[in-house]
């Protein structure tokens, strides 16, 4: 039984132009299947959150296509890719704001 490709990347590519061309992703290519655990590592500055900004649809000045459930994500509009992270991507923050006046449970259900 072969499972679902949930995300897959091809040739993803990216460079940031302040002052000069910096290339952060240079042909990254990729797929996730769906039941996949999967983790990015790597030195400070690699490039992790620049990818994972590219897959969460937050960055769309990439080179490359990525796709989500085999729909490619390229030319999307902004309210097509919102609906797409409404729908089918979640986000954990890395800097997190409980209420101090909740439970962990109440913080995560609000």
């Amino acid at each position: 039984m072969t499972s679902n490709i949930v995300i897959e990347a091809q040739n993803i590519g990216k460079s940031f132009y302040d002052p000069q061309k910096t290339t952060v992703l240079h042909d990254i290519c990729f797929r996730i299947h769906a039941g996949e655990f999967v983790s990015i590592t790597g030195k400070s500055g690699c490039g992790k959150s620049t990818l994972l900004y590219i897959l969460s649809t937050m960055d769309t000045d990439y080179s490359g296509k990525l796709f989500i459930d085999k729909e490619c994500l390229n030319n999307k509009t902004e309210k097509e890719l919102a609906q797409i992270r409404n729908e089918k991507i979640g986000f954990v923050f890395l800097f997190y704001y409980l209420l101090n006046e909740f439970s962990v449970l109440k913080n995560v259900m609000l």
